[in-house]
């Protein structure tokens, strides 16, 4: 097939197509770092899952390298922004991945506080105003300080009217109000900042980059959005790209609706979806998905929302995809091989590999030489595997 538009694609064509987009096919070279970051960001929870995450796409990355970028040229920023986790992606990169989620109205910002709706409803405000008072609290909290989750709620409580007060008692701020925060993150306003031995800690985006934010236009932010979306997750929908994003239907299809003249139709799984213009040709003849890949919980590879496609026996998905505490998988040639999970004892990662295919002698070896290079991203020296066959 030498067109996509307008036709049917089937599923080997989109899996071989993703994977390509994710970066975790032999058939292509290995990206740089920030190429990686930037397919499709990396949700970093578990704390130390978006590292792992960026391994998988670039063997031989040390840990070292992620915490030099986060922490020291600051090539890469950690926020609150696809359904408002904590993502990794390149700092020139802030306009794509805040901007294009970002509500512009009361019904999109209710969506973005949903938790906490019934608790402005008995205030008697809107969420509009009420994400506007976090925002300026925010900005003026973080005024040359760097700030744990703790001491933010702190400081947003003598900042905030008084009736809100019990809102921001550390506890309750840390388990509950913070969706407030979580929401005015995507502003731009504030970056989670990787300070040693501390926890997570908040700065200023102004103040810890020591230079004005990178900035798009509004459309422009939009359009890329969506292009990086449909490369990493495509053909796809705009009903998808809203869960994705973990954002409002009204908030998706205005980003949607910006790249509009850069989208070609494309049938899949019985459904019109949709291709960006310059992957239309990629998509019909996609490089073969090869190789090895060990990949953490919560991996970008794990949110597409149309399971099926990644996994095709619906049996494997109350596994792959739990309430909490999903495991991570091992990809051979593009398809699901194999669950693992890891615990630490003293120095040593174990790694406890359950296959759900055939491994091969060599896909075995395969797992354990990248669980060895894990190890050192989990604090250890060394790396023990165990294969529950």
């Amino acid at each position: 097939m030498s067109e996509v538009d307008n036709e049917q694609v089937d599923r080997e064509q989109v899996l071989a197509f993703r994977a390509a987009g994710h970066h975790l096919t032999d058939a292509d070279p290995a990206p740089d770092l920030w190429a990686a970051a930037a397919a499709a960001g990396a949700q970093n929870t578990p704390p130390g899952n978006g590292p792992l995450a960026l391994l998988a796409r670039c063997p031989g990355l040390t840990a070292a390298e992620v915490d030099r970028a986060l922490a020291e040229d600051k090539s890469l920023v950690q926020a609150w922004t696809v359904r408002q986790s904590p993502y990794l992606f390149p700092t020139c990169d802030l306009p794509v991945f805040t901007r294009p989620m970002l509500p512009e109205d009361e019904e999109s910002w209710r969506v973005a506080v949903q938790g906490f709706v019934p608790m402005l409803d008995g205030t008697g405000r809107s969420a509009v105003e009420v994400v506007e008072l976090t925002r300026a609290a925010i900005e003026d909290a973080l005024d040359g300080q760097v700030l744990t989750k703790r001491e933010l709620g702190v400081a947003l409580g003598k900042r905030m009217p008084e009736e809100f007060s019990g809102w921001f008692e550390p506890d309750t701020f840390s388990s509950f109000t913070a969706i407030l925060a979580r929401a005015v993150a995507l502003t731009g306003l504030f970056v989670i900042a990787p300070r040693a031995g501390r926890e997570a800690s908040f700065a200023r985006t102004d103040q810890w980059l020591g230079k004005k934010p990178p900035h798009r236009s509004a459309p422009a932010a939009r359009k890329e959005f969506v292009r990086r979306y449909l490369r990493a997750y495509g053909p796809s929908t705009p009903e998808h790209l809203a869960e994705w994003a973990g954002t409002s239907q009204t908030v998706a299809a205005k980003a949607w609706q910006a790249a509009a003249d850069e989208l070609r139709e494309v049938r899949y799984d019985g459904r019109t979806t949709w291709i960006h213009r310059d992957d239309h040709r990629a998509l019909a003849a996609p490089p073969e998905a090869r190789g090895l890949r060990v990949l953490p919980a919560y991996d970008p590879w794990l949110h597409l929302r149309d399971r099926a496609t990644a996994v095709p026996d619906r049996k494997l998905h109350k596994q792959v995809w739990k309430h909490t505490g999903n495991p991570g998988v091992v990809l051979r040639d593009g398809e699901l091989a194999a669950l693992w999970r890891a615990r630490k004892k003293g120095r040593t990662l174990r790694l406890t590999v359950e296959p759900v295919r055939a491994l091969r002698k060599a896909d075995r070896e395969g797992i354990e030489k990248l669980a060895a290079d894990i190890a050192p991203f989990r604090g250890c020296a060394k790396a023990e595997t165990e294969f529950a066959d």
